[in-house]
């Protein structure tokens, strides 16, 4: 049925004249029109909640998830000021993480708030977003409130969003605006502190994993020096110099840890060489050789169930393999050779040189380091040579020459 059509039926039934039909012709257009305009934000609003949650996901670091979540919150839903607490579960009150105004600064500086209070409990407690009114008379108004009234007029309108995990509530967001709250906005903010709180809880299982990680890190270091008293300290020398020697050339703190963690373990797989071959005074027979050869293949054989970066685990495989490809176990050459496994090659030979062994005794720090200058470009790449030396002349490896 055209609109001619319906506009005769609706004179004829209603009994309309023409400036009736005239008005109900503007009322459907206005009402066509915002539809079509709901429609339209409703879809960029959409579009920026899953670039949130994607920002959000994509780091494992609470405080830039906050930070970032927060600068959002404030472009998406014109937010005058808003903040992120977290429960501290051992003292039960609310620490505030990062605020921020729509200048980008933040307003003051972290503060606790009792979780006992009025405001902050029912949204705690009921896990329900809670509207708060002409905040300065409020019977729900709380600490966080307070230190904002200097820069918040008193009719704003705060908001306080429950900032849910998957089995808990994590802290809240709070948001102000200069004018009255809309639902819409509510369900948007819920969505985003949604978001935010499974993205702050992936973060602290994966802190806590790395713990644990460490943990067992360093359960396995011990257990191979148990094994090995001749080299006791080793494996946390060669750690704690490659990841020095690391950051003299320049590479990333995420590299710097890897390294760190792969000189722990670049021996580990010596647990599964025997006691005698290690132990044993004399020289070692080819076929001990091809024993001793073996522990770095075992040692990524052990880590890999692991689910370690695969940095660190080739930094434990290839720590033996030289620059001009004589090396095990695969005779790799030059930069061939990961670069974390070519600077633990380096520190490896120069604490082995300068440590007593079943079989001499150590060798001086002048003679090591010559050595080493000996054998560049051959065993050793001489640009790590170089940063090693560097770090001995300036006596940041706990000594000098």
């Amino acid at each position: 049925m055209d609109n001619e059509t319906k506009n005769t039926n609706l004179e004829h039934n209603f009994n309309l004249g023409q400036n009736d039909l005239r008005l109900l012709r503007v009322l459907r257009s206005s009402l066509d029109l915002a539809l079509s305009k709901g429609q339209e934000q409703n879809t960029k609003m959409l579009s920026k909640l899953i670039q949130l949650g994607q920002q959000a996901s994509s780091s494992l670091e609470v405080d830039t998830i906050i930070k970032t979540s927060l600068e959002n919150i404030l472009e998406i839903v014109d937010s005058k000021w808003c903040a992120i607490g977290l429960l501290d579960e051992e003292t039960g009150k609310i620490v505030l993480r990062e605020n921020i105004k729509q200048d980008g600064k933040s307003q003051f500086c972290s503060t606790e708030i009792p979780a006992e209070e009025d405001c902050v409990r029912k949204v705690m407690k009921n896990g329900s977003p809670l509207t708060i009114t002409n905040i300065a008379d409020s019977s729900l108004s709380c600490s966080l409130m307070s230190k904002c009234l200097g820069y918040l007029d008193c009719n704003d309108t705060g908001a306080i969003i429950p900032i849910k995990g998957r089995t808990k509530t994590l802290g809240i967001l709070v948001t102000y605006y200069s004018s009255a709250m809309i639902s819409n906005k509510i369900n948007y903010l819920s969505i985003i502190a949604n978001q935010i709180g499974l993205a702050i809880e992936n973060a602290q299982l994966y802190e806590s994993l790395q713990r644990q990680y460490v943990s067992v890190v360093n359960a396995l270091a011990a257990t191979l020096e148990a094994k090995d008293a001749y080299t006791k300290g080793h494996s946390l020398r060669v750690a704690t110099w490659s990841r020095a020697v690391a950051k003299e050339m320049g590479l990333s703190d995420k590299q710097q840890e890897m390294i760190y963690v792969g000189g722990l373990l670049h021996d580990i797989g010596k647990v599964g060489v025997s006691e005698r071959i290690l132990l044993k005074g004399d020289k070692l027979t080819a076929e001990e050789k091809e024993a001793i050869q073996k522990h770095p293949l075992i040692g990524a054989k052990i880590l890999e169930p692991g689910n370690l970066p695969e940095d660190i685990i080739k930094a434990v495989m290839y720590h033996h393999e030289n620059y001009d490809g004589s090396g095990y176990p695969e005779g790799l050459t030059g930069e061939e050779i990961p670069v974390l496994a070519r600077i633990i090659n380096v520190v490896d030979a120069y604490d082995a040189m300068t440590s007593d062994r079943p079989y001499r005794s150590s060798y001086t720090q002048n003679w090591a380091t010559e050595e080493l200058d000996r054998n560049a470009g051959k065993q050793f790449d001489p640009t790590v040579i170089e940063a090693f030396k560097k770090l001995i002349s300036r006596g940041e490896l706990g000594f000098s020459l």
